[in-house]
C-alpha cells in the first residue's frame, strides 16, 4: 500500500480500478475476474446547506476506495453507494434506511452534519450498521451508541478552542452568530463557558435568504467580535449583507466555512479579508513533517487537479478504517464495531491520530487560520494539552 500507510498496516487490504469512478461508486469492476464486491454506504451532501464541501468530501471517499482496489479486500474491490443527503436530516435517514434496508451496508461514511447523523444513528444502531462520521462534531454525537464512531473531535473541544483564541486576541464583547441546529448551538453553549467576556446570542435558520434582522441586531450589540459557527451557504449570504449593512467587526469562524470554496463570490472573499478561522488539525509545522499528509495532498492533486477541501482527509480515513476493519474481521456490522477500536490503535491517518475512546471518539487540536488575500494562512494551532500557540 502507499508509503503514508505504516508497513505492514494494509497487508490485509487487497485490486481492481474504476469501481469509484462515479457518484454512485459503481463504475467499472476492472478487468480481472473478482468475488462479490464489498459495498460501503456513503452519505454525502452533494446539495443543500453543505453541498459546496460535499463534492471535496466525497473524493476523499473515492480516492482511499481507489487505494484499496488496488489489491482488495480478501479477493473482493470494494464499491462506493453514495446517497446525497440535501444537508437535511430526514433525507439522510431515508437514504440511510435504503442502504441498510435495499443495499445490505454493513457500514456507512457519515454523515456530514452533526444533525443528519443523529437523525441516522438510532436506525443504525437498531440495526447493527456501523457509522463512521467524518464530520460530526456535536456532543451529542458521543452518546448516539455504540455503532456510531466519527473520526472528528468533539465540539466541546472546537468551542473551547475559539474562546481561548478570543481571549487571545484580548476580544471581551462577543457575539455569536450560529445556525439553529446541533451544530451551532451545541458550539454556542461551549464557547460561552469558556468565554470570561459578554456574550450576545444571535441565532438563524438556514436557507431563508435574508439575514439583515440578526446582522443588526449583532450591529446594536456593537461587539468586539462576531462568532460564526455555519454552512458555506448561508454564510455566503451573511457575508455578503454583512458588507452591504456595514458590519466591520471581527469575526472568528468554526470549520465549517473553513474551505476555497467560500472565495467564488468577491463580496464575500472581501468580506472574509482577515477573518480567523478554527479547522480540526495539527499545526503547519506538524503537517509539513507528516510524510502521510503530504503524500495524501499529493495524490489528491495529482487525482483531482486541486487541493483537499474541509474534511477531505478525514473522509478518506473513515473510509480506510471502514475497509482494515472488514479485511481484519469480516463484512458484518457487529465484528466491524468490535474491530475498529483495535484498528484505530495502530493506523495511522492522513488526519492525525484516530484512536477511538469507548465512546467511539477520538481527540486532536485545531489550526488557526487568517484570510489574506483570499487565501486561509495557517497562523497557529491550538490543543487541550499545549492551548493557543502562533506561529
Amino acid at each position: 500500500m502507499k508509503k503514508w500507510l505504516l508497513a505492514g498496516l494494509m497487508i490485509l487490504i487487497l485490486i481492481a480500478s474504476g469501481c469509484v469512478g462515479d457518484k454512485t461508486g459503481k463504475g467499472n469492476a476492472g478487468t480481472q475476474q473478482k468475488s462479490e464486491p464489498i459495498k460501503i454506504g456513503v452519505l454525502i451532501t452533494y446539495t443543500g446547506a453543505l453541498g459546496p464541501i460535499g463534492e471535496g468530501m466525497a473524493n476523499g471517499a473515492m480516492l482511499a476506495a481507489q487505494e484499496i482496489n488496488k489489491k482488495g479486500i480478501n479477493g473482493s474491490n470494494v464499491t462506493l453507494i453514495i446517497e446525497d443527503t440535501g444537508t437535511n436530516p430526514a433525507k439522510a435517514a431515508e437514504a440511510a434506511k435504503k442502504l441498510i434496508d435495499v443495499d445490505k451496508v454493513q457500514v456507512i461514511i457519515g454523515a456530514v452534519s452533526s444533525s443528519e447523523t443523529l437523525a441516522v444513528a438510532p436506525y443504525a444502531e437498531k440495526s447493527k450498521v456501523v457509522m463512521i462520521s467524518p464530520s460530526s462534531t456535536n456532543l451529542k454525537v458521543t452518546d448516539a451508541g455504540e455503532y456510531i464512531f466519527r473520526v472528528v473531535a468533539s465540539d466541546l473541544l472546537q468551542g473551547e478552542a475559539i474562546a481561548k483564541l478570543a481571549v487571545a486576541k484580548n476580544y471581551t464583547k462577543a457575539a455569536t452568530l450560529v445556525e439553529n441546529n446541533d451544530y451551532g448551538i451545541g458550539m454556542e453553549d461551549v464557547f460561552k463557558k469558556n468565554f470570561n467576556g459578554t456574550v450576545t446570542s444571535v441565532r438563524y435558520e438556514t436557507g431563508k435568504g435574508d439575514y439583515r434582522t440578526e446582522l443588526d441586531s449583532i450591529k446594536k450589540a456593537n461587539p468586539d467580535v462576531v462568532i460564526y459557527v455555519g454552512y458555506p451557504q448561508d454564510a455566503s449570504v451573511i457575508l455578503q449583507q454583512a458588507g452591504q449593512l456595514g458590519l466591520k467587526k471581527k469575526w472568528i469562524a468554526a470549520e465549517g466555512i473553513a474551505d476555497p470554496v467560500m472565495f467564488k463570490n468577491t463580496d464575500v472573499a472581501a468580506q472574509m479579508e482577515g477573518m480567523l478561522l478554527t479547522t480540526p488539525g495539527r499545526s503547519e509545522q506538524e503537517e509539513k513533517e507528516d510524510a502521510i499528509y503530504k503524500n495524501f495532498v499529493e495524490l489528491y492533486k495529482k487525482t483531482y487537479g486541486k487541493d483537499p477541501g474541509i474534511y477531505s482527509d478525514t473522509e478518506y480515513d473513515a473510509t480506510m478504517l471502514a475497509a482494515l476493519a472488514i479485511a481484519d474481521a469480516g463484512n458484518d456490522g457487529e465484528k466491524i464495531k468490535n474491530a475498529l477500536p483495535q484498528i484505530s490503535r495502530t493506523y495511522k491517518g492522513v488526519s492525525g491520530d484516530k484512536t477511538f475512546d469507548e465512546n467511539g471518539d477520538v481527540r486532536g487540536g485545531y489550526k488557526i487560520l487568517e484570510v489574506k488575500n483570499t487565501t486561509m494562512v495557517p497562523i497557529g494551532s491550538w490543543s487541550p494539552a499545549s492551548g493557543i500557540g502562533f506561529q
